[in-house]
């Protein structure tokens, strides 16, 4: 659904980020189009690995090259569809799940048909990224989120559920709705701050560690369930099994600056970076800058930040945010994991 703007500066956000996904979708086309044209026996020829999972050249070359060498098998033939413009710009190629309905949306920007040398195939998806800062990877509602874990066999209680909707601002869930949770004792009174939703502190103790607990045990689960599965998507039988991620403006889309990485090397990554923690900011901006004078904690676990959206449709739901820059950490993780093991 298009957004209404507010007043200008919110119509400007709205343009910037219409123009931000045109973008990324030109990139996602673009790239689908060099798969198809790319000699795959020449693609070592066409890029270089600078640093770990960051390639320099043709950003095609650059994702033939590591699933061949994720896989290790020689790539013999690539097919691609893309995908990335079905759900938000009704653009992109036509396929059907096994069922026989239409695509409408994956979270699979590319798919790929890829042979090998060994006379076997298959189909891979690609989610591929373009946005330079805080890269969003979902957008959910806390009960679509909390169903998703619990289908997945991930134990997620009623109060643990409630939290994330009071977190959220959920119609009934806010202080504005003057919802109180039966453990209040984390509320401060008088209370400065915002009546939209509750902050993160100020929800229930044992909701705050029941999530802790579930982002800790079961981190590497959550952090590909997150990239992969989208339940808006209903007729998506393509989850992505790779991330290709553009790291700087180029001019030439064979002088392009890449992050290729699968899924399970992106949420072991992840786990080296961080676990489940807060950080705390205080108000800086807003009509609370200089009266709610708190400092605020927001949670993050790994690469991945999370927090309500904010936006006047979409005000209460949740999204979660690759961290800037994750891939230039890369280097060091590797090493750590090397020490590690």
């Amino acid at each position: 659904m298009a957004l209404v703007p507010k007043d200008k500066q919110h119509e400007l956000q709205i343009e910037a980020g219409v123009e931000g996904r045109l973008k990324g979708h030109r990139f996602e086309e673009v790239l689908t189009d060099q798969l198809n044209k790319i000699e795959v026996c020449n693609v070592d020829t066409l890029v270089t690995l600078k640093n770990p999972n960051i390639y320099v050249g043709n950003p095609a070359a650059a994702l033939v090259e590591y699933i061949s060498n994720d896989k290790n098998k020689t790539i013999t033939r690539v097919k691609s569809y893309w995908l990335g413009g079905l759900a938000t710009a009704g653009q992109g190629a036509e396929l059907k799940n096994d069922a026989g309905e239409v695509i409408t949306g994956s979270k699979s920007d590319i798919v790929m048909d890829v042979n090998y040398s060994d006379g076997s195939s298959e189909t891979l998806g690609v989610s591929v990224k373009s946005c330079k800062n805080n890269a969003q990877v979902a957008l959910t509602t806390s009960a679509a989120f909390c169903d998703m874990l619990r289908k997945n066999g991930i134990d997620v209680s009623e109060d643990a559920e409630i939290g994330l909707k009071m977190f959220c601002g959920e119609s009934g869930y806010s202080p504005a709705d003057e919802y109180v949770p039966d453990d209040n004792s984390n509320i401060p009174s008088p209370r400065n701050a915002r009546p939209e939703r509750w902050f993160w502190e100020e929800i229930p103790t044992r909701a705050q560690q029941e999530w802790e607990q579930i982002f800790t045990v079961y981190q590497d689960k959550i952090t590909t369930l997150i990239l992969q599965k989208a339940n808006a998507y209903k007729t998506d039988i393509y989850p992505p099994t790779y991330i290709l991620h553009e790291c700087n403006e180029h001019k030439d889309i064979n002088k392009c600056c890449v992050c290729v990485v699968s899924m399970k090397e992106m949420a072991e990554y992840s786990r080296l970076f961080d676990g489940f923690g807060l950080k705390g900011k205080p108000i800086s901006k807003g009509s609370y800058k200089g009266i709610d004078l708190a400092i605020h904690m927001y949670p993050h676990v790994g690469f991945l930040q999370f927090q309500p959206i904010g936006n006047k449709q979409n005000f209460s739901e949740l999204q979660f945010n690759l961290k800037s820059n994750y891939y230039k950490t890369f280097i060091e993780l590797k090493k750590k994991g090397n020490e590690s093991s």
